[in-house]
């Protein structure tokens, strides 16, 4: 049987279709030579057990169809999106999933954290209301294996073979909105350009981060950059977006001045887009980047009101957390079933990528 795991084991590393021909090849022969072995063995007058018997008794062994539960930081849009298709993902594999709304509220996510481990949860997944304070959750859960979704621990070194991160890499997504906008720049031959940042939760990893990769981008291809007005703080919500939008339009922010704005996530850039429409400004003359990719961001890339956002799998997120979870719950490899790859320095973070999604590519996304 350890011939057989390392088989498994290189057939998953080479993907190459002569690889895994050879390797299949090989596993018929070695069944084959294991199942006279075993008719040697009972001709003897000795019993044995049969090779599929042995193997279905090792996948009972680690398979997991208990409970999972889910605490969310909030159920926003796209949050709300993920916690559909967890449990979607966890009903599939023949689990339950329950999930929870901590309204961030981080001392009220580690109640639920506790009492998730008090009870029959076999995995915990949890996305962070406080990025900072994943340490309070690992305590929490006990000796419950923890898979964080969405939002990546602050401190990494929290993360071990039982505490794992799901998600984007979040280096990246602001990137891409930058890149985006370079694009669409150079083609008008701008080298400056003013804009204005709708920003999700001030202290979040992932806000700073989508904050700051979009300048950086523009600036590091010799686009020079300048607040029209002061960075706001709409913690990723629609309607405090639209709110900021109105009050700005309501103090005398001149819209003709604006080259483009930036929102850390497709709600907020919406919520943007509608406080222009409802103040007869067309949208279209601004170039308009979000980030998550929600069904919503995507129709308003394809009516020409946003020029791009960035596509963070909801249903990748939360299908590899869950595949994740169950592993763990059953004592299985970490990376069994997942299709994601693993940090190459880090083997606890295993990314789901994220993808820029302008009018040229927008129908291949749902």
């Amino acid at each position: 049987m350890f011939m057989f795991g390392l088989l498994n084991s290189m057939e998953t590393i080479h993907k190459g279709k002569k690889v895994r021909k050879l390797i299949m090849k090989f596993k018929k022969w070695m069944a084959a030579l294991l199942t006279g072995t075993l008719c040697m063995g009972m001709m003897a007058g000795c019993g044995f057990t049969p090779l599929n018997a042995e193997e279905e008794t090792a996948e009972e062994s680690t398979a997991f169809a208990g409970e999972l539960e889910l605490i969310l930081s909030q159920k926003d849009e796209y949050l709300s999106y993920l916690d559909q298709a967890a449990k979607a993902s966890a009903e599939a594999h023949g689990c339950t999933l329950a999930s929870l709304d901590c309204g961030g509220d981080m001392d009220r996510q580690l109640e639920y954290v506790k009492a998730a481990a008090e009870g029959d949860a076999g995995a915990i997944l949890v996305v962070l209301a406080d990025d900072t304070r994943a340490d309070e959750v690992i305590e929490a859960a006990g000796g419950k294996p923890v898979v964080f979704v969405n939002r990546i621990p602050q401190d990494e070194s929290v993360l071990d073979e039982t505490h794992v991160y799901v998600g984007s890499d979040e280096d990246k997504s602001g990137t891409y909105q930058g890149e985006a906008l370079v694009s669409y720049f150079e083609k008008q031959g701008k080298d400056s350009v003013n804009y204005l940042l709708f920003k999700g939760n001030e202290g979040l990893i992932h806000t700073t981060k989508r904050s700051e990769g979009a300048i950086q981008a523009l600036e590091d291809a010799g686009i020079s950059t300048n607040a029209a007005e002061e960075p706001v703080d709409c913690g990723y919500d629609r309607a405090k977006a639209m709110e900021q939008m109105t009050l700005m339009l309501a103090n005398g922010l001149e819209v003709s001045g604006i080259d483009c704005i930036i929102a850390n996530n497709d709600a907020m850039a919406l919520g943007v887009i509608e406080a222009l429409k409802q103040n007869g400004v067309d949208p279209s003359g601004i170039a308009i980047v979000g980030v998550d990719g929600t069904n919503a961001g995507l129709q308003a890339i394809r009516d020409g009101e946003m020029l791009a956002t960035v596509h963070q799998d909801a249903v990748g997120q939360a299908s590899g957390a869950v595949q994740v979870a169950i592993n763990l719950a059953g004592g299985a490899d970490l990376m069994e079933g997942v299709s994601y790859e693993q940090d190459k320095d880090n083997g606890s973070l295993i990314w789901v990528p994220f993808e820029l999604v302008t009018a040229e590519n927008v129908d291949d996304f749902n």
